[in-house]
C-alpha cells in the first residue's frame, strides 16, 4: 500500500499555495500565517494510488469536524477542495504518493485573539521511502515524559511537537515507531500511527474515547476485520498485558499495515495480520482502479 512510484517526482513540484499554483522552491508562507505562529491549524495526508486520492471525503468529515471545534472560517466547499488535490495529482503526473492538505486559521491581523478569517489552504506531496523488513520494532513510552495533549474528540493539528520528540528518541534507541501509554497505564496510540493487536480470533485496539486520532485506514481495518469475522475489542488494553498478544500492528495512511515487535514478544509468523494487510491493499487498489 505504500507509494513507491518515486521516479515520478518532479525535482520542483508544483503546489497549492493559498490560491496560487506555484513551484514549491518559489511557496511562501505568511509570516503572519497562525499556523507559522502558534500551530493553529489542521492538516490531513492522503494517500494517491494509480493517480487516484484513496477516500478524500472521509479526510475532509476529519478536518471539518476539527475546524468546527476550532472555530475556524474556512469558506471552500469539500468539492472544491478535492478538485484542487485532484489537480495537484495532475498537475504533477502523481501515481503513488502522499498528498498533504493543510488549512490554518489564516494571515493575522490586529489582535490573534479576535481573527475571524478567513483560513489559508496549502496542498503539496511527499514520498514516504522505502519500508524496513517487517516486522518492525516498537518502543512503549510513557505519555508523561512528552509534551503530548490529549483532546476529545482529537484533532489532527500541526501542534506535533510532542510525537516528534518521541520518534527521534525511540529511533534513536533502534526502534522504528513509539507507542504512548498514559498515567492508567493504558495504551492510546502512536506518535503518528495507530496501533492494533490481535488475540485468537479478536482485534484489539484503543478506543477514540482515550483521546486517539479516527484515523482513515484504522476504520478501514475495522470495516474488513468485521468481514473477515474477526471480532474487534476496543476495551483499555494495558501495557501489562500486551506480551500475551498473538501478534500486533501498526498502521496509517503512508504505511498500510506493518506488523511489529517488541522486547519482551514472541512474534508469530503474523497470519492475521497479513490477511488483514492483502485485505487493505485489495480495497484500496479497487477504490483507486488498480
Amino acid at each position: 500500500m505504500e507509494p513507491t512510484n518515486y521516479p515520478l517526482a518532479p525535482e520542483d513540484p508544483i503546489i497549492y499555495c493559498n490560491g496560487a499554483w506555484v513551484r514549491q522552491s518559489k511557496a511562501t508562507v505568511p509570516f503572519m500565517d497562525s499556523g507559522f505562529w502558534y500551530g493553529d491549524g489542521l492538516f490531513e495526508t492522503l494517500l494517491v494510488a494509480n493517480s487516484n486520492i484513496f477516500r478524500p471525503r472521509k479526510h475532509l468529515e476529519r478536518m471539518q469536524a476539527g475546524m468546527r471545534i476550532l472555530k475556524i472560517n474556512f469558506p471552500v466547499t469539500d468539492d472544491e477542495v478535492v478538485r484542487l488535490m485532484e489537480e495537484t495529482v495532475e498537475r504533477n503526473g502523481l501515481v503513488e504518493t502522499l498528498l498533504r492538505l493543510m488549512c490554518t486559521r489564516g494571515t493575522l491581523s490586529g489582535s490573534p485573539w479576535k481573527f475571524t478569517g478567513p483560513a489559508n489552504l496549502f496542498i503539496g506531496f511527499r514520498y514516504a521511502g522505502a519500508l524496513p523488513p517487517s516486522p518492525v520494532k516498537i518502543k512503549f513510552v510513557a505519555e508523561e515524559d512528552y509534551p503530548i495533549a490529549r483532546m476529545v474528540p482529537a484533532l489532527k493539528s500541526m501542534t506535533y511537537l510532542g510525537n516528534m520528540l518521541a520518534i527521534r528518541d525511540v529511533v534513536a534507541a533502534g526502534a522504528f515507531e513509539p507507542v504512548f501509554v498514559n498515567r492508567d497505564g493504558v495504551i492510546t496510540e502512536c506518535a503518528v500511527r495507530n496501533v492494533f493487536f490481535i488475540k485468537g480470533n479478536t482485534l484489539h485496539t484503543p478506543d477514540t474515547d482515550l483521546g486517539i486520532l479516527p484515523g482513515v485506514t484504522r476504520d478501514l481495518i475495522l470495516e474488513l476485520a468485521t468481514d473477515m469475522g474477526l471480532a474487534v475489542d476496543m476495551a483499555p488494553i494495558l501495557a501489562t498485558d500486551v506480551d500475551r498478544m498473538d501478534e500486533a500492528f501498526i498502521s496509517s495512511t503512508g504505511i498500510g499495515i506493518l506488523p511489529v515487535t517488541w522486547e519482551g514478544f514472541q512474534p508469530t509468523d503474523y497470519p492475521l495480520t497479513n490477511r488483514l494487510k492483502a485485505a487493505v491493499e485489495r480495497q484500496v487498489q479497487q477504490e483507486t482502479g488498480g
